[in-house]
């Protein structure tokens, strides 16, 4: 059946796979980062400061995205999804030509269909409109690029290459993958004669980056985003690594439902794979480990390259019949079935339940709403601790520019800030108690200050809002 139908036949397929699997989730809870992205982007189009006013660790790429989905649909969580499907359909295609172009027709069908499906799991969040999906698609069009050059030799390949490879970093830090993986392709397999095409590729990718520096509205609060707080604040060498591995461990039992299929027929398929495809996920491995929170959302990053493996893993296995590894892999397919086709035929809430780590998401919605009814546009409003997409369904402005969990806990003075927020005259109306106080601030003053300056007015789905007295 793979050879009757021609690879544009295939890909057709694999896109519309990629987007229907994903159907079932339009409804879901947006997660915080979605949230805080949009809110991050609308205070930044009416007029706040990036990386100031409105504080977060992520590049202008990244913002530009969500900062034009508020003009469809006003950015609601359907268009956010529905952006998140179509982005995951064009990735399906361009891993597709790669695996067309590195090992051939056969491997670029099962890579499309690994990733249109195991590569969909709603487990690794694959639904969700994130940085690393979002990156992913210019990493991939730069992996293009390089193979293109190797095949034809034409030098403004090699620029592309770059230009796209800074422009996924400029969407997610961790999108350098397919670039680095160009970079040391050329010099282990060119040694000397592939430093000036490296070179070629590294100024490239420096150029979208130099823009985001330059045009940031100040360079240092910009850098410290970027670097200085990713590098102390948040990530693999930041904090106790017994709680980094454990980070990890506790990620593997929802990553082994998501992808296990596509890692053994990777590791089926590495010994025959090109040099480029391995490093590739090699790379890519190295922007998943610098996180070092081991999100679900981040094993997106592995997604594609393992297609690519995977499929050659499976035309092997295709080739060469292997009984017990086609009876693994089939075990491994059944299992991602049963664990995520049910998912599609439950409520948006028990969704968000079985798929997300912040349980306060399923009450987001209904909070929401209520500050809505409750309090005007111009009211600002203060979510203990942290669900920053409780900023965007609201639109109401933060009170604190920090609005995920992690930078208010790592990043001096956050903690300052909120204290005089809530001791400020213009202190905010409301203070959404997703978490007590005592969570993050050890010291009581928080939970003090409440006491002092507010009251109690409603219990909604088990959260607990205060008004300003």
């Amino acid at each position: 059946m793979l050879d009757r139908w021609s690879p544009a036949a295939w890909a057709a397929l694999a896109a519309c796979v990629a987007i229907v699997v994903r159907l079932p989730f339009l409804g879901t809870p947006l997660t915080a980062d979605e949230g805080g992205y949009g809110e991050v982007a609308r205070l930044w189009s009416r007029g706040a400061s990036l990386y100031d006013q409105a504080w977060v660790d992520r590049p202008q790429g990244l913002l530009l995205v969500f900062r034009g989905m508020l003009h469809i649909d006003g950015g609601s969580a359907t268009a956010l999804r529905l952006a998140a499907a179509l982005g995951s359909a064009l990735l399906v295609v361009l891993t597709m030509v790669i695996a067309l172009w590195l090992a051939g027709r056969i491997p670029a069908i099962l890579a499309g269909l690994l990733l249109a499906t195991a590569g969909a799991s709603p487990y690794i969040e694959a639904f969700t409109l994130s940085g690393e999906l979002l990156a992913a698609i210019p990493a991939a069009a730069s992996m293009i690029c390089f193979i293109a050059y190797l095949r034809r030799g034409h030098w403004g390949w090699l620029v592309a290459c770059g230009l796209l490879t800074g422009c996924a970093v400029m969407t997610k830090q961790s999108g350098f993958d397919a670039g680095m993986a160009a970079v040391l392709f050329l010099l282990v397999t060119r040694r000397r004669a592939g430093i000036l095409p490296s070179t070629v590729i590294v100024a490239s990718a420096a150029v979208p980056v130099a823009a985001g520096a330059l045009l940031a509205p100040n360079f240092g609060n910009w850098w410290y985003a970027m670097v200085t707080y990713r590098r102390a604040g948040d990530s693999l060498f930041s904090g106790p690594p017994q709680h980094r591995l454990y980070l990890f461990v506790h990620s593997l039992p929802g990553v082994a439902l998501a992808i296990a299929l596509m890692i053994a027929l990777a590791v089926y398929g590495w010994r025959r794979a090109p040099l480029l495809a391995r490093l590739w996920l090699l790379t890519a491995s190295l922007g998943v480990l610098g996180g070092g929170n081991f999100h679900h959302h981040y094993y997106l990053q592995l997604c594609p390259p393992l297609a690519v493996l995977g499929g050659i893993g499976g035309a092997r296995l295709r080739a060469q019949p292997r009984r017990l590894v086609a009876i693994a892999c089939a075990g491994l397919a059944a299992g991602t079935l049963i664990a995520g086709v049910p998912l599609w035929f439950r409520s948006t809430d028990a969704q968000a339940t079985a798929v997300f780590h912040d349980k306060h998401l399923p009450h987001d919605g209904p909070v929401a709403d209520w500050l809505r009814e409750h309090s005007s546009p111009r009211d600002k409003i203060f979510v203990m601790w942290a669900a920053a997409d409780l900023y965007y369904l609201t639109d109401r402005d933060p009170a604190v520019r920090y609005m995920w969990y992690r930078p208010l806990q790592s990043i001096p003075g956050a903690m300052d800030e909120v204290h005089a927020a809530l001791a400020s005259p213009d202190r905010p109306r409301y203070v959404v108690g997703v978490h007590k106080p005592g969570m993050l601030d050890k010291t009581g003053k928080t939970a003090r200050l409440l006491k002092e300056h507010y009251r109690q007015v409603a219990v909604v789905d088990g959260v607990p809002i205060y008004e300003a007295r």
